[in-house]
């Protein structure tokens, strides 16, 4: 990329970052609510706050360095709205709505689809599923590192704004609909699943590592794959194909091993859509006091 470009894109707040703050000013609001149950809330108040400060401070530099860390600020970003989800639903006293999306289900399949699905049950399809379920931060990171060196600075700003704002709005989902997942029901516990070797091991893994969530509606793990397959197109023809074999594996882990319910992978599928369709018109509109803009080479 040319460093004219660098410097003139450095100058003015990007999308992604007008999206990371007012996702922040509304989680503010919400987390001032909490601090009444949890004193708890002031550390991600104070770290959202902080994080528009950052952004904020960034934005007047146009050092290499800070280009480079405005570029990869989601990699912080979308952790701390991810692990701040689940301390909202419980400071804020929000009901599960596990049999609510149960019952969903259940409409619209006349069964549980979910608990079908795994009663065909294949250890070496558990597996591979796990392994592959395992990877989806690891596959999203890769996508975008390859977005990253393969190109424009511009497009990968794009990439990494409908990334965000998959992620961001699964987040606020998670608060309207909080649940645990099918994994967590009673059946589940009566009829458990079994793999090989490590579907155990890498199950605790994922479970030690996130803590308790109600991350199920929608499916973040879909809408993001989904979103990921689009920009993946745009890279190559090669790089594409990889991707859609990593979604749909994917999104029948998502139901097979019980982490979400059908529901939550249709509305997942739905959001994916509505930003690969609007997403585009969204980010011009954010951008337009920037330049250079999406159309650069780079």
């Amino acid at each position: 990329m040319a460093s004219g470009e660098e410097v003139t894109a450095t100058r003015a707040l990007w999308p992604i970052e007008k999206l990371f703050i007012a996702n922040s000013l509304i989680l503010i609001c919400l987390l001032a609510l909490a601090a009444r149950r949890d004193v708890h809330a002031w550390i991600y108040l104070a770290a959202h706050a902080g994080a528009i400060g950052l952004l904020l401070l960034l934005s007047r530099s146009s050092s290499r360095f800070s280009g480079f860390v405005r570029h990869w600020f989601v990699l912080a970003y979308l952790p701390l709205c991810y692990k701040g989800a689940p301390f909202l639903v419980t400071a804020l006293q929000l009901p599960a709505a596990d049999l609510r999306l149960t019952e969903w289900d259940t409409a619209m399949w006349k069964t549980d689809p979910v608990f079908w699905l795994s009663s065909f049950q294949n250890r070496g399809l558990v597996e591979l599923l796990q392994a592959v379920y395992t990877l989806f931060i690891p596959g999203m990171l890769g996508l975008g590192v390859v977005l990253w060196l393969r190109r424009p600075r511009a497009e990968f700003r794009f990439g990494t704004f409908l990334i965000a704002a998959t992620f961001l709005i699964s987040y606020l989902g998670y608060l309207a609909l909080p649940a645990r997942g099918p994994r967590f029901m009673p059946y589940a516990a009566e009829h458990p699943l079994h793999g090989l070797w490590m579907f155990g091991y890498l199950q605790r893994l994922l479970d030690t590592l996130e803590g308790v969530q109600y991350d199920c509606f929608p499916s973040g793990h879909v809408a993001v794959v989904l979103v990921g397959c689009y920009l993946a197109r745009q890279i190559s023809p090669s790089v594409f194909r990889i991707f859609v074999v990593f979604a749909c594996l994917i999104t029948l882990s998502t139901i097979y091993l019980r982490y979400h319910y059908v529901i939550d992978v249709i509305v997942g599928m739905a959001l994916a859509v509505v930003l690969i369709a609007l997403g585009p018109w969204i980010y011009s509109k954010l951008d337009a006091g920037n330049k250079p803009s999406l159309s650069d080479s780079g």
